[in-house]
Formats: structure tokens, C-alpha cells, sequence
């Protein structure tokens, strides 16, 4: 099963017992037909739980948390792969400094990448709501449509 998001008590997931049973044997199996058939349900309800608001966040929360998706683990790795393969380089006293500037490229990208989605993930709390009102105004006065519904109303 899939580990929980919280990390302290006064972090709550507004979450049904049901649908987060249904959204953690997901996460495990990441199979419906599977889901259904563990937990003795029909598929539809199954979909129908996965497909709500709440279930959708928790099962991305915890999938982007998780294993190597989660940023701080993906960086250490990257940064693993750099020393190791720069300690290569120092003990085979051969090979192309090639492969060191691809890295840290790469890593150099992925940084640039990430920040940018902040950024932009940021502007986005940060942004004004902007809201407009429309008002309709069924005042024809004088004009021939106000003398035509006049007449209308008359009869």
C-alpha cells in the first residue's frame, strides 16, 4: 500500500475512509479491474470514487511524493550519478569530459525546468481574480422594436 501523505496531526486529507481504501489499493495496483476485484466492488463505483475531486489530489499528492518522482529524490540521484561519474573520470585518468557536461546539462535543465513550473505555479495562487458583471437591459424605448412590443402588449 502506498504510504500516507501526512506528515504531522494537524495535516488532514478531506477524504472518505472508502474512497481512500479504493485510492491506496489504486496506487498498489494501478489496475481497475484489479481495484474492483480486491475490494469486491463493482467497477463503476470504483471509477466513479477515483474520478472525484478529493481521490484525484490525494492520488497525485502521493504519486509525485513517492519514489523517484519526488523532486529532493531525483535530484540526489542526479547528483550521485554526477560524483560518480566525475570519480570515474579522476581514477580511469581517460575519458571525455563529454559525458560530465551532458550531466550536469541535463541536471542543469531539469533545475531550470522545475523552477519554472514554481514560478508559474505561483503566479497562479498569487493571480486576482478578475470578475465582470453583465447587466441586460430590455429598455427599447422609442425605437420601432419598443413601439412593436408595445403594440404586441396592447392586443
Amino acid at each position: 500500500m502506498a504510504t500516507s501523505i501526512t506528515t504531522s496531526p494537524t495535516q488532514a486529507v478531506a477524504i472518505s475512509p472508502e474512497a481512500l481504501e479504493v485510492a491506496n489499493c489504486f496506487l498498489a495496483t494501478q489496475d481497475l479491474a484489479q481495484v474492483a476485484d480486491q475490494l469486491d466492488l463493482p467497477i463503476h463505483i470504483v471509477s466513479e470514487m477515483l474520478s472525484r475531486r478529493e481521490v484525484k489530489a490525494y492520488i497525485d499528492h502521493v504519486f509525485i511524493e513517492s519514489g523517484f518522482n519526488n523532486r529532493f529524490k531525483i535530484r540526489e540521484v542526479m547528483d550521485v550519478i554526477i560524483k560518480k561519474k566525475m570519480q570515474e573520470l579522476d581514477e580511469a585518468d581517460i575519458g571525455s569530459t563529454k559525458d560530465i557536461a551532458d550531466l550536469l546539462a541535463l541536471s542543469h535543465k531539469m533545475t531550470m525546468e522545475h523552477l519554472d513550473k514554481e514560478i508559474q505555479l505561483q503566479k497562479l495562487r498569487t493571480a486576482d481574480v478578475k470578475t465582470q458583471v453583465n447587466i441586460q437591459e430590455n429598455n427599447y424605448g422609442d425605437s420601432k422594436y419598443g413601439s412593436l412590443l408595445q403594440k404586441l402588449l396592447e392586443k
